[in-house]
C-alpha cells in the first residue's frame, strides 16, 4: 500500500516537477510591424517568474523583473549604443548624430532560486509612429549577447584582439573564420505583413572587403542544435524554395566602386534567367539589437547546401572549388587533372576539343564568361569564381556570386582583363582556340544582347530596384555616411544606367578583338521585300561571326538609321523595323550599298 501511495504521489508532482523545469515565456502579441504602441504583456507558469532584457542580451538572474504589462514606448529601447563601438578599422568608422530604434523583448522564466528553466523568447516591435517605416522593405531583426559581437576577444564584429595596424585588411575579430567564430544569435525575418520566421540561429561574419567596413556582410546558419535545422519560409520571389539551412546577408556597403547598393541585386537578377548557378535575392532593411544597421540584400548562401536545395544530389559525391582550383567543398582532383591537361592541350584540334567539351558544361561556361564580361566586372576572374560537379567525372558548371563590381564601368575591356590573369585564364584562353567555341560564344552573346542584356530589360531591373530602396535611402545614408547623401546615389544611379547604354559600344569593340579575329567579307548583299512598307529583311552571307555598323542614308545624303548588326558565319537574314517616311533610301553596311524604296 505504501508503495502504491509512492508511484501515485509520484506520477502527480513528477509532471509538475518536469513542467518547472520546461517553462515557456508567452507574449500576448508576436513581433512585427505596428502601426501605434501598444501594452505587451509576458505569461509563464505559475509559482515562477519572468526576467527580460531590451539590448539583445540573453536574460539573466540580474534582468529586469517582469511584473506588469509593458508600454511599447521610447522607454524600451536599448540604451547600450552600439552603434558607438568602433567595429572597423578605425581610421575608417563613421558616427551618426542618431539612429532609428526598435523594441527588442528577450524574456525567460526563472525559478525561485533564479535558475533559468525555460528558452530564450524573442520579439523585436517595429511601431511605424516611433520611426520605424521602411517603406514596404521587410526586416531582419538579430538578437545577441553584447559580448558575443563586441566583447574584445571574443566579439566578432568588433577589430578586437586579432587586429594589427600594420595589416589593417586582413586582421581583427571580423577576418576570423570557422566555427570558433560563429555566435548563436536569435534572427527574426518579418514581410511587410508580419509573416516569417524566428529561431535562433548561427551567425558569422561574411564575404571580403565587407568584413573591415561597417556594414558587414553576414551569414545566417540553420543547426539542430539551435533549435531548428532550417529556415523555413519562402523568402524570394524567383525560387519556390521555402526552406534553406544558411542564408547570406549582403551589404549596401560592399565595395567603394559605386554607391547605388545594386549592383548585386541587378548581377543577380540577369543572371537569374542564364544558364548557370545564380542566387535569389531579395531587398530588406536590418536592425541589431534594436538598432538600425541599414539596407542589406538578403540572398542564398552560394555552397553544397545550395545545391542540395535546388538539385537532386548526393553531398558525398558533389565537389566545389573556388578562385579556378581551391577547393571548397568535396575533392579538387577531377578538376586538377583537367585543368592540368588543358594547360598544354591544343583545343583548335578535334581530339583535344571534344575531350574538353565533355569536361566542362560549354553552354553554362558561356553564359557565365559573358555575364562576367559584358557587365564588366572589376573583382573577377582573380576573385568571386566557384564552379562545381555533381560527382566526380562530370562536367563543371559555374555559380555566379558577389556582383559589387559589374555594370560600374562601361569602358573597362573586361574581356581583356579575363585574358590576362595568369593561371585564372587558361581556361577561357584555351577554349577560345576553338572555331565552335567562338561561333557559340559570338552566336550566344548576340541572343543576349536582344534579350536579358538589352537596355530596356536592363533598365526595368534598376528601375524596381530603385522603386524598393529610394525611400529608404537617406537612413542608410546617415547610418553609414554610404551612400554620402541622397544626391551622391542618384549621381551614381544615374552612372549605373550610363552603363546600360553604353556598354554594348565597348564590348563590340571587345568581341571584334578577342572573338573575330578574321577579316570580314560580305557577300549576296540584298533586301527584302523591295519596295517595303519599313518592315524588311537585310540579307547576306558572310565568312565569319562579326559584329558591324548599318546605316541607311536619305537621298540628301542625311544618315536617318545608324546601329550595329550582329550576325554570324554564312548566310544570314535579319530584321528591320524602321519607321521611315515615303522615299528612296540607301543601305550600307561593311562599303556595300543597296537602294531600298519604302512606300
Amino acid at each position: 500500500m505504501r508503495r502504491l501511495l509512492l508511484i501515485i504521489v509520484f506520477g502527480i508532482l513528477y509532471p509538475i516537477h518536469l513542467y518547472a523545469q520546461k517553462d515557456a515565456v508567452t507574449f500576448s502579441t508576436p513581433g512585427g510591424f505596428y502601426d501605434e504602441p501598444f501594452k505587451l504583456s509576458l505569461h509563464c507558469g505559475l509559482g515562477n517568474h519572468i526576467r527580460y532584457t531590451t539590448n539583445g542580451d540573453v536574460p539573466s538572474s540580474n534582468s529586469t523583473l517582469y511584473s506588469d504589462s509593458l508600454e511599447l514606448s521610447p522607454t524600451l529601447f536599448s540604451k547600450s549604443d552600439i552603434y558607438k563601438i568602433v567595429n572597423c578599422i578605425p581610421s575608417t568608422f563613421y558616427l551618426p548624430d542618431d539612429i532609428q530604434r526598435a523594441i527588442v523583448i528577450r524574456a525567460a522564466v526563472f525559478n525561485d532560486n533564479e535558475d533559468c528553466i525555460s528558452p530564450v523568447a524573442t520579439n523585436s516591435y517595429f511601431i511605424r509612429s516611433l520611426g520605424c517605416d521602411f517603406h514596404g522593405l521587410p526586416v531582419v531583426s538579430i538578437a545577441a549577447d553584447s559580448l558575443s559581437l563586441f566583447g574584445y576577444e571574443t566579439g566578432i564584429f568588433i577589430p578586437g584582439i586579432n587586429y594589427d595596424p600594420a595589416d589593417s585588411t586582413h586582421t581583427g575579430n571580423y577576418c576570423q573564420r570557422g566555427r570558433e567564430w560563429e555566435r548563436q544569435i536569435n534572427m527574426e525575418f518579418y514581410e511587410p505583413d508580419n509573416r516569417g520566421v524566428n529561431q535562433q540561429c548561427g551567425l558569422r561574419t561574411h564575404g571580403g572587403a565587407s568584413r573591415w567596413f561597417q556594414q558587414k556582410g553576414l551569414r545566417f546558419y540553420a543547426r539542430e542544435e539551435y533549435g531548428k535545422k532550417r529556415f523555413k519560409h519562402q523568402f524570394f520571389e524567383s525560387t519556390p524554395i521555402a526552406s534553406f539551412k544558411r542564408l547570406n546577408l549582403h551589404p549596401f556597403r560592399c565595395s567603394n566602386w559605386l554607391q547605388t547598393g545594386g549592383q548585386e541585386y541587378l548581377s543577380q537578377t540577369v543572371a537569374n534567367d542564364l544558364d548557370f548557378e545564380s542566387l535569389a535575392v531579395r531587398q530588406t532593411v536590418v536592425f541589431i539589437n534594436g538598432e538600425y544597421w541599414g539596407i542589406y540584400t538578403l540572398e542564398e548562401s552560394p555552397d553544397e547546401r545550395y545545391l542540395e536545395d535546388h538539385y537532386d544530389i548526393d553531398l558525398d559525391k558533389v565537389n566545389i572549388l573556388k578562385y579556378w582550383g581551391v577547393t571548397q567543398y568535396g575533392d579538387g582532383t577531377s578538376w586538377w587533372s583537367f585543368y592540368t591537361w588543358l594547360k598544354t592541350a591544343d583545343l583548335s584540334q578535334p581530339a583535344d576539343s571534344v575531350h574538353a567539351y565533355t569536361r566542362i558544361d560549354v553552354n553554362s561556361f558561356i553564359d557565365y564568361i559573358l555575364l562576367e564580361t559584358f557587365s564588366a566586372n572589376l573583382d573577377w576572374p582573380q576573385n568571386n569564381v566557384l564552379l562545381w560537379q555533381p560527382e566526380t567525372g562530370t562536367p563543371f558548371r559555374w555559380i555566379f556570386y558577389d556582383g559589387d563590381g559589374c555594370f560600374t564601368r562601361p569602358h573597362f575591356n573586361a574581356i581583356e582583363n579575363a585574358l590576362n590573369q595568369g593561371g585564372n585564364s587558361v581556361v577561357l584562353k584555351h577554349f577560345l582556340e576553338n572555331h565552335h567555341f567562338r561561333k557559340a560564344f559570338f552566336e550566344r552573346y548576340t541572343q543576349l544582347l536582344g534579350t536579358y542584356f538589352h537596355a530596356s530589360h536592363l533598365r526595368s531591373i534598376m528601375c524596381h530596384y530603385q522603386q524598393l530602396v529610394e525611400d529608404e535611402i537617406p537612413a542608410q545614408s546617415n547610418r553609414f555616411h554610404f551612400p554620402v547623401s541622397l544626391e551622391r546615389w542618384y549621381e551614381d544611379m544615374e552612372k549605373a544606367n550610363d552603363f546600360i547604354t553604353t556598354r554594348p559600344t565597348y564590348f563590340k569593340n571587345e568581341i571584334q578583338t578577342y572573338i573575330s579575329t578574321e577579316e570580314i567579307a560580305i557577300s549576296t548583299f540584298s533586301c527584302t521585300p523591295n519596295p517595303s512598307s519599313g518592315s524588311f529583311f537585310i540579307n547576306f552571307h558572310s565568312n565569319v561571326n562579326s559584329i558591324m555598323p548599318l546605316e541607311i542614308y536619305d537621298m540628301t545624303g542625311r544618315k536617318v538609321v545608324g546601329k550595329d548588326i550582329y550576325f554570324t558565319e554564312g548566310n544570314n537574314s535579319i530584321p528591320l523595323q524602321t519607321n521611315l517616311s515615303s522615299g528612296l533610301y540607301l543601305i550600307r553596311i561593311n562599303n556595300l550599298t543597296k537602294r531600298i524604296v519604302i512606300l
